[in-house]
């Protein structure tokens, strides 16, 4: 499965050198990178979903510097692996505030990189895998995280996952994924619908409010779903 890298960095020569260097750390270790490039740290947040496994994130760029955004970031994302680039080593004390895992300092060399790079990988198979969905859609088998699924849908004999990013659909039952998720973060609402806890906002009589709309909670299913939802609210300290 390939790991997915965010590059927040408004330089595109400093952009364009992460990404050469992860091509050839890619080409000689035989490791498969997804990679995405933000120029500015809002366009990352905004709308974020927690796919990412790796973030390099530069300290120095406009709007929003790379710290700010850390912390932005830390409230959205508490298990993204997160590595800051940047001129000024004395940032680096202040990574620990957010967790960071490492820093690189510019101008980058490859074998520092390359070194940094092998430490961050070494916490991906616990940190990365760890809960992940594997889907095989038509599109091949994609990883996705269950905190950004806001409920998943049976029709027929399919399976759409609805989450941050768009939706993904597969072959199988609820049931069956019922039993690959947290069943204090997920519960059915119907004999159709899994909820994530997370994106509910309100329950109306018999309709369930979402961030994103409504669905309809079933009379036999009413009594389990409210006693896991206040079960959440309090385990989330939201009670």
């Amino acid at each position: 499965m390939a790991i997915r890298i965010a590059i927040v960095e408004d330089e595109d020569y400093q952009a364009q050198t992460l990404q050469r260097y992860l091509e050839r750390f890619s080409s000689e270790n035989r490791v498969d990178f997804t990679i995405r490039r933000f120029a500015e740290a809002v366009s990352l947040l905004d709308n974020y979903s927690p796919d990412y496994d790796l973030i390099y994130m530069d300290i120095r760029m406009p709007y929003m510097n790379g710290m700010d955004a850390a912390h932005r970031l830390r409230a959205l994302d508490q298990d993204v692996l997160l590595v800051f680039v940047t001129t000024l080593t004395q940032y680096a004390i202040q990574g620990y505030e957010v967790e960071a895992l490492d820093y690189i300092v510019k101008p980058i060399n490859y074998y520092d990189f390359a070194l940094k790079l092998t430490r961050a990988l070494k916490k991906l198979p616990q940190e990365a895998a760890e809960g992940m969905l594997l889907v095989g859609s038509e599109n091949g088998t994609i990883r996705i995280n269950p905190r950004s699924v806001r409920y998943v849908e049976v029709t027929g004999h399919q399976v759409v996952y609805h989450t941050l990013n768009g939706d993904v659909q597969q072959y199988g039952s609820l049931s069956q994924v019922e039993k690959e998720l947290d069943a204090t973060q997920f519960v059915r609402c119907n004999s159709c619908f899994l909820v994530n806890m997370q994106y509910v906002r309100g329950i109306k009589g018999y309709t369930l409010q979402l961030d994103d709309g409504e669905l309809k909670i079933s009379q036999p299913k009413k009594k389990r779903f409210m006693e896991a939802w206040e079960a959440w609210l309090k385990s989330n300290g939201k009670a």
